[in-house]
């Protein structure tokens, strides 16, 4: 089943997208899984022992990396959350409108 949701069309009116519910579902799913997966690797990160001189600046790197990871795997949790909140709007607008229009029988 698809919904059709109104929104802003960047000035000119309202315009209308179709969303599978099934799709948003996939797609929250898929990024809650990177997340974690994107978590799990900051556990396994390598060391920059035994490299001389040139420790405190793989130390940066893997600091900068490290922190880059961890921003990526938050926002894809956040981004995951927001997805699904998405799909349950959708899905709840869809059966209003299913609801009025088997009680109004189409009549606007």
């Amino acid at each position: 089943m698809n919904n059709a949701a109104d929104v802003g069309g960047g000035g000119s009116g309202p315009s209308s997208f179709v969303v599978d519910p099934g799709t948003l579902t996939r797609v929250s799913s898929r990024l809650g899984a990177a997340a974690a997966d994107l978590d799990a690797l900051g556990s396994s990160r390598p060391t920059a022992g035994g490299t001389g001189q040139a420790e405190p600046l793989l130390l940066m790197i893997l600091a900068a990396a490290s922190e880059a990871g961890a921003r990526l795997s938050y926002e894809s949790s956040i981004l995951a959350a927001a997805v699904e909140d998405c799909s349950v709007a959708a899905q709840d607008a869809d059966a209003v409108a299913a609801a009025s229009f088997l009680v109004d029988g189409g009549r606007p």
